[in-house]
């Protein structure tokens, strides 16, 4: 540990030992309810950066692949960061401040063509008043994906799946604030599977049988309480730990700019967890700077005009410079961005490797199976 961690590891026990309360509270005294539609849960008990929203839009193109309908699906999300309580659809006249950011971006990388409500994407802080408000809405609807659902303990999950950063594995981690962890590792143990995000993409056979190994003897190590109060406790993903990578789309115009060359200079602007996440994977493009915000940053009219000055005085070096930004950040600068400054977009979307998708896909057939949808 570092010293700053060492100073806060007593702060860091005891956020850990409260969640783990309340988790163990919701499970002894059966306070957990049943949704009234299937669910699959995408979560972590990291904070943020491992690629969640990437995941639900990859879950989802699988479950249509899979013969489900987008009429069939549902997504939920609590809206982080929204400036709304309860219950409310998300549509493209939605704003940042009403849903949140990632709903939109979900709504946006999921639908082709505009309208009040195509995909069926809501909000709500509380998941099961979330799920029924949209079974009693949306009567097509045969399974919601959670997004980020894992610590919302008021629901059962029906199929789980938990992210862990292949450069930062939670079983090294401690809880906050010594750590970036949410609760004690060994609260992973109910998910269904372990998906590895952010890989490289060489990463070989032989490195990845050490890094399931690795991290099942860490899992192992941190199992000690919960088999002691439950000797037969077991890590349910130990069987089911599939690799994805990153990769990052061909940038796309946002208003209506030329196309743009793979070797272009690039001012690049991002403002999420893992920013590197995308500028890595720009293979070919001459990032000549990168500006960071935090993550969920709302753009203000300050930001814009920092943002203008900085491409003028870029542009007098790069005459062919072009600002890119993310797909997330779009939602929250659409709104005031001038039409003369050329824009493009890149997302960042999972990659199996390993034949990870098909090992992903037989939970969710066993999914469907189970809960009869057709």
């Amino acid at each position: 540990m570092k010293p700053q961690q060492i100073i806060l590891f007593p702060l860091g026990l005891v956020w850990g030992i409260i969640a783990q309360i309340k988790r163990t509270l919701y499970e002894l005294l059966n306070l957990r309810s049943v949704g009234s539609l299937p669910n699959i849960v995408v979560g972590n008990i990291n904070v943020g950066g491992t690629g969640k929203t990437p995941t639900i839009i990859w879950l989802y193109n699988q479950l249509l692949t899979l013969g489900i309908s987008s009429e069939q699906m549902g997504v939920l999300s609590r809206g982080y960061k929204r400036q709304t309580k309860g219950f409310t659809w998300v549509n493209f006249n939605s704003t940042p401040d009403e849903v949140g950011d990632e709903p939109l971006e979900i709504l946006s990388a999921l639908t082709l063509q505009p309208s009040s409500n195509p995909m069926r994407v809501a909000v709500c802080e509380n998941r099961v008043v979330g799920i029924n408000r949209m079974r009693q809405q949306s009567n097509p609807l045969s399974l919601v994906l959670l997004d980020d659902g894992f610590q919302h303990l008021r629901l059962k999950h029906d199929l789980g799946f938990l992210l862990c950063d292949y450069q930062k594995p939670f079983t090294k981690d401690w809880p906050l604030p010594t750590g970036r962890l949410r609760e004690f590792p060994w609260a992973s143990n109910s998910a269904s599977a372990l998906i590895v995000t952010n890989c490289p993409k060489d990463l070989s056979h032989q490195q990845a049988e050490a890094f399931q190994l690795n991290l099942k003897k860490q899992m192992n190590r941190w199992m000690w309480l919960p088999r002691l109060l439950s000797p037969d406790k077991s890590v349910k993903w130990e069987k089911s730990i599939a690799f994805f990578c990153s990769a990052t789309s061909t940038p796309s115009s946002a208003n209506g700019q030329a196309f743009l060359s793979s070797d272009s200079p690039v001012y690049l602007i991002t403002g999420i967890a893992n920013p590197h996440r995308v500028s890595n994977n720009m293979n070919g493009y001459q990032i000549v700077q990168h500006d960071k915000f935090g993550d969920h940053h709302i753009f203000s009219k300050t930001d814009i005009n920092r943002i203008i000055l900085t491409f003028n005085n870029l542009h007098k070096k790069h005459p062919a410079l072009a600002v890119i930004t993310t797909r997330k950040d779009y939602v929250k600068l659409q709104s005031i961005w001038p039409n003369n400054l050329p824009l493009f977009l890149v997302a960042s979307h999972l990659e199996p490797l390993f034949d990870s998708d098909k090992k992903i896909s037989q939970l969710i057939k066993n999914f469907i199976h189970e809960h009869k949808i057709a």
